[in-house]
Order: C-alpha cells, then sequence, then structure tokens
C-alpha cells in the first residue's frame, strides 16, 4: 500500500473541509425551503366568516296597484334619512373599479359575513331580478344565471334562492323604516334606498322626508344606495338632484345611485341607446356608482300600460344587456320582473319555463 505523502494529505484535508462547509450550505438551504410547513403566499388570509342570512318575515305587499302591473305596491314602510357622505369614509379605495369590493367600506370588505360564497365574489356581480315568491321563483333564479335579487323588502319573502345567489334588502318607504332592524347583522354587504319617493302609490315621500330619515339606513353600516326615483334622476331641482344636493350639506352617506326605467320605444337599438344616454346623464351629474335596480320596456304614457311583443321585448333586452356591460359605471342591474304572474315583462311563466325574454336573459353574462 503507498503511503501517501504529506502535500497529498494536505489536499485531502483541504477537500474535507471544502466538503463540510458545501454541506453545511446545502442543509441550511434545505432546512430555508422545507421547514415551511404552508404553501400559500404569505399574507393570505382565509375565506371570509359568513354571517347567517337573516331569517325571512313578510315582506311588504308588491301586488301592483289596478292597472298598473309594472309598479310594485309597497306595504308601508318606515322612512329613513338620506346622505351623499363627502365627508364620510371613502369606501373601496383601492379596490379596481370591477372588482366585488369596489364600492365597499373598508371594514364590511375585510370582516364581515358575506352570504355570498368565495367563488362568487371573486368576480362582479352584475346581473340580477326583481322578483316577489311564486311556486317555481328558486328553479327560475336558478335558470336565469341571476347573481343577485331584490324583493322590495328587508327579508327574502319567501323566496329561497340557489346558492350564492346574494339578496339585497331594501327599506321601502316612511311606514317601514322599522325595518333597519331586520337588516342589521345579518351578514348583507348592501342595502337598497325607499323605492318610488316621487310617485304617489309608492313610497311617496318628500325630499325633506328621505333626508330626515337616511341617518338610521347609514346607521347600518352597510353599502348604500340611493332611493330609487321613477323618472328624472338626471333633471336639475328634480326629486333626486334635491335628495343628493340635501344629502351633501347635511353630511349623509350616499354610496352609489339607483335607478328605473321603462321604455316605450319599442326598437331594441335605439330604445338600448335612450336608455343609455339616461344612465350618462345621472352619472354625469352625481359620478356615483349606478345600480339599474327596474327595468324593462313598458309604455306608460298612455294610462294603462302597453307592452311590446314578447320577442321585442327579448331584442331590447339582449341590446340593453350588452350596452350595460360597456358602461364602467354600471356596477350592477336588475330586470323587472321574475315571474309573468303579475308583470306583463316577466322572464318565467308559472310553470318554470321561460319567456323569449327569460332566454334572452339567461344567455346575458352573469359578471361584468
Amino acid at each position: 500500500m503507498r503511503v501517501p505523502s504529506a502535500r497529498t494529505k494536505r489536499r485531502s484535508l483541504e477537500a474535507a473541509a471544502v466538503g463540510l462547509f458545501a454541506a453545511s450550505v446545502t442543509g441550511l438551504a434545505g432546512y430555508a425551503i422545507t421547514d415551511r410547513q404552508d404553501s400559500r403566499p404569505v399574507g393570505w388570509l382565509g375565506p371570509k366568516t359568513t354571517a347567517p342570512a337573516g331569517t325571512g318575515e313578510p315582506l311588504p305587499d308588491v301586488r301592483r296597484k289596478e292597472g298598473d302591473p309594472q309598479r310594485p305596491a309597497a306595504a308601508p314602510a318606515p322612512e329613513q334619512p338620506a346622505g351623499t357622505g363627502e365627508s364620510s369614509p371613502k369606501t373601496g379605495e383601492g379596490d379596481a373599479p370591477g372588482s366585488p369590493d369596489a364600492g365597499v367600506p373598508p371594514l364590511l370588505a375585510k370582516q364581515g359575513g358575506d352570504p355570498v360564497d368565495q367563488a362568487s365574489r371573486k368576480r362582479s356581480c352584475l346581473k340580477g331580478v326583481a322578483t316577489w315568491a311564486y311556486p317555481r321563483s328558486k328553479a327560475s333564479i336558478k335558470d336565469s344565471g341571476a347573481c343577485w335579487f331584490y324583493s322590495w323588502g328587508p327579508d327574502r319573502a319567501g323566496i329561497t334562492a340557489p346558492k350564492g345567489v346574494e339578496f339585497v334588502p331594501m327599506i321601502h318607504r316612511a311606514a317601514t323604516i322599522g325595518d333597519v332592524a331586520k337588516v342589521k347583522g345579518r351578514g348583507h354587504r348592501y342595502l337598497l334606498g325607499f323605492n318610488e319617493p316621487d310617485l304617489g302609490d309608492q313610497a311617496n315621500m318628500s325630499v325633506e322626508q328621505a333626508l330626515d330619515l337616511w341617518p338610521r339606513l347609514v346607521k347600518t353600516g352597510l353599502v348604500l344606495g340611493s332611493p330609487s326615483v321613477a323618472t328624472g334622476g338626471e333633471v336639475p331641482g328634480g326629486w333626486l338632484d334635491r335628495f343628493m344636493k340635501g344629502a351633501k350639506k347635511r353630511n349623509l352617506r350616499v354610496d352609489f345611485i339607483t335607478l328605473h326605467w321603462y321604455g316605450a320605444d319599442f326598437r331594441a337599438k335605439p330604445a338600448a341607446m335612450q336608455l343609455r344616454g339616461y344612465l350618462r346623464k345621472v352619472y354625469k351629474r352625481y359620478k356615483k356608482p349606478i345600480w339599474l335596480t327596474e327595468f324593462a320596456l313598458t309604455d306608460f304614457t298612455q294610462g294603462a300600460p302597453r307592452y311590446p311583443s314578447q320577442k321585442q321585448q327579448a331584442a331590447f333586452l339582449r341590446e340593453a344587456v350588452k350596452m350595460l356591460r360597456g358602461e364602467h359605471y354600471i356596477k350592477r342591474y336588475a330586470w323587472f320582473a321574475l315571474p309573468t304572474n303579475r308583470s306583463g315583462t316577466g322572464l318565467y311563466n308559472p310553470d318554470g319555463s321561460p319567456t323569449p325574454a327569460g332566454r334572452s336573459f339567461r344567455s346575458a353574462p352573469r359578471y361584468k
């Protein structure tokens, strides 16, 4: 056996030292890589805890008055003061315009029980329906692809919706102001204000009365939509204009504008452009997101409502939805109404089959 020379021994010792150093470095790197047990990105927050939805209580009567099947007649609802909170906390700062949390006050966006499942919150809900309970309501909502609905009241009014479809409560009018107690702490994100306060057969409220009651809606802490005027939302000195100016003066919060629109021109494209013109004028005046919470083709100019053919209504719906998706300030819309049993513009027949307009609605994208 050959005896190693001193030079060879020195080289062997140097090699061993280098090997030990490399091994120690590798071990530390391996520890850094394998010691972390959670593979999710740093800063990841778990799914939000969802609060249970409120139990349904009898809703305001939404039956139409005689000769006016398009106007939901409301049960007496308490009034509430309104406001445009310029000085109130800004909502949705940092959120992309189309994100589900855009326009949501920070505390609601970060902490609150949102009843909508996490998958649906990844995109911005757009397509909704105004409805009342009827035997096929759940199946019709599911078939329609709507991601939200409302019933002109503080609860679901006996409507069972499919999982992931959001219910949005409303305080209908002054007589039902006590309904604010029914919407607090129920996991809702949004609240709709008074329904058509400019009409005698609906909320029928003066601007001052609405402003006086509005703080009670603000105190719910929910993202708050303006009263929904039947007409004239863009008119200087109109009901909505006076309300918004009064809210600003009183330092009351209004997070988004809600509007209704019914077209008497039954040509699909011209009607959709007329609707767009109205919406743009309202947005230009108030510079706030808009929810179109009732719309359809119905001519109210000749006394009794006059309706287009089913084919005309379906064609308008297709054009209108295409237009609404292209208007950045439109955050949600709701067709009036889901069933045909009390509406000449309904999407679903009593047996659950869709009307031509229902088929057009069903094919419309669910998200913005």
